[in-house]
């Protein structure tokens, strides 16, 4: 297997690098328990970063032509990837994370990874349920709730 840098990914990856940096440096003043999770992320983060760099996701960026189509697909892939988290932060501000995190996780499944409905709906509110378990009960935290629920309560 021969490794070539994909250049069509790099400014993607710049923003995306420096994000994991912060949250590692960040995480890092946090205590041990607090800061499995940002490092963690983190450091999937950078390694999901460097395999897309070296191009060692399966593609194939030695024809000029199918290069310049995907670079145009990847740049469309790349703002609908944009909109979707910027979705899903607008649902955790209103709803709260978990139930942004079980509409995301149905709609990408559903929309986009052309599962069958009741497969998406099943995995993301069991999804819903692990997340609720594991900071509820397990690590005892509350997370946020949203701005409806906070006004509502």
């Amino acid at each position: 297997m021969k490794i070539r840098i994909n250049h069509n990914n790099v400014w993607l990856l710049i923003p995306l690098t420096a994000f994991a940096i912060g949250t590692l440096y960040v995480g890092s003043s946090y205590g041990p328990v607090s800061a499995f999770i940002p490092f963690w992320a983190s450091i999937f983060m950078l390694l999901t970063c460097l395999f897309v760099l070296l191009g060692l996701d399966g593609s194939n960026v030695d024809d000029d032509n199918s290069s310049q189509t995907s670079g145009q697909a990847s740049n469309q892939s790349v703002l609908v990837a944009m909109l979707w988290i910027t979705a899903f932060v607008g649902l955790a501000y209103f709803l709260g994370l978990i139930p942004a995190a079980v509409v995301y996780t149905f709609c990408s499944m559903y929309f986009f990874g052309g599962k069958k409905f009741l497969t998406a709906a099943v995995t993301s509110v069991t999804l819903g349920l692990i997340l609720f378990g594991l900071f509820e009960f397990i690590l005892e935290k509350e997370l946020y709730k949203g701005v409806f629920i906070e006004g509502f309560a």
